[in-house]
């Protein structure tokens, strides 16, 4: 039962939480972006249809690769794309190197603002970890993510409750502010497009789902998952509203003035380690790539040092994107990935991969 849990639930929960949740996201920066400056109804509008969105592609995704036993994103692009696969391939590479560029900025800048830590302190150990977890192999890096959200969700159980307690009448309060639903709508869309184009570099988590309850259960519980914390912020946002929303770190701005230090301490020891699992999870999703190549053609992937050494050389090539600063690459990237996904992506996954999902399972049954 426990290791049905983990294999079906908790695995595929915490690769695409932890993936999505370091940088901008667990600084709430994201969350003020995307769903909180459409007022608080309109917050809440925004979370909903990203939590839609994730679970419906992640389901698609995730009984895709099943069928058809593509768990890298060559092979799954393929069956989507043709040989337009390539097209998918330039735009994850140069997607991946932004989200790193803004997983050096973010670790540099929260272990500064914190601990008092030259911000190239941030980046050299978050080199180093991501360079040892993938060295580590898929087992080890989705072991790593296991435990980096079970401490994270203990950590926004106690927020929630705090926040909760002694704020509950800002909370109330702040729904006095007007919400805007059409953008609420368009940034949930724009935001939910844009993140769920990274599902095919992840799909290494759904090797063991068996039967399409199990990418159902899979997809539906980690679209859920992956979302939670943007609740929990978006309500502790509202106890400071709208004056919360011209933060740079928005959570850490608001765990500093309604928790004792050492939570805050805590609350950044974990955001350290879960900017450093994005950066983990998308490299494995192209080592998956890479070694799936290699094996073709020369019968062996590249090996533990391999893939340190490649993950070392990618966040480094990142590395100077991390100075053009946080916001700027938040609003950058959104601005033309959600675009790009959609039609590389998401259409192709609703109008290839629904008919494929169909015909192989009709082939199956018969």
């Amino acid at each position: 039962m426990f290791a049905n849990l983990v294999r079906v639930i908790l695995v595929p929960s915490a690769v695409f939480l932890s993936v999505l949740f370091g940088g901008s996201f667990g600084s709430g920066r994201e969350v003020v972006e995307f769903m909180s400056d459409n007022g608080p109804a309109g917050g809440f509008i925004s979370i909903a249809i990203i939590a839609a969105v994730y679970s419906t592609c992640l389901f698609l995704s995730f009984e895709l690769s099943r069928l058809y036993k593509a768990y890298e994103y060559r092979g799954f692009c393929k069956l989507l794309l043709g040989r337009g696969w390539v097209i998918y391939e330039l735009f994850i590479t140069l997607a991946v190197i932004v989200a790193l560029a803004i997983c050096a900025s973010s670790s540099g800048e929260v272990l500064n603002s914190r601990f008092g830590f030259p911000t190239l302190f941030g980046g050299f150990l978050l080199l180093l970890l991501v360079a040892a977890l993938n060295y580590g192999g898929r087992d080890i890096v989705e072991r790593s993510m296991v435990v980096s959200v079970l401490a994270l969700a203990a950590l926004l159980i106690v927020l929630l409750a705090i926040v909760l307690a002694t704020r509950s009448d800002a909370i109330a309060s702040a729904f006095e502010f007007e919400s805007s639903l059409s953008g609420a709508v368009r940034d949930g869309f724009k935001y939910s497009i844009t993140n769920v184009g990274f599902i095919p570099l992840l799909l290494f988590c759904g090797t063991q789902l068996k039967s399409r309850r199990e990418t159902l259960i899979a997809g539906t519980f980690a679209g859920v998952a992956a979302i939670m914390p943007a609740i929990v912020f978006h309500l502790t946002f509202l106890a400071d509203y709208p004056n919360v929303l011209g933060q740079t770190l928005p959570t850490y701005v608001m765990i500093e003035a309604l928790t004792p230090a050492l939570f805050l301490d805590a609350y950044v020891l974990v955001l350290f380690v879960l900017i450093v699992q994005t950066g983990v999870g998308m490299l494995q999703g192209a080592i998956e790539r890479i070694d799936s190549w290699r094996k073709e053609s020369t019968g062996a992937g590249l090996g533990k040092l391999g893939h340190a050494g490649f993950a070392s050389a990618a966040v480094l090539a990142s590395a100077a994107l991390s100075s053009i600063g946080l916001v700027n690459l938040i609003a950058q990237g959104y601005n033309y990935l959600s675009i790009i996904f959609a039609l590389i992506f998401v259409l192709p996954l609703l109008l290839v991969g629904i008919p494929r999902i169909v015909r192989e399972s009709r082939a199956s049954s018969s």
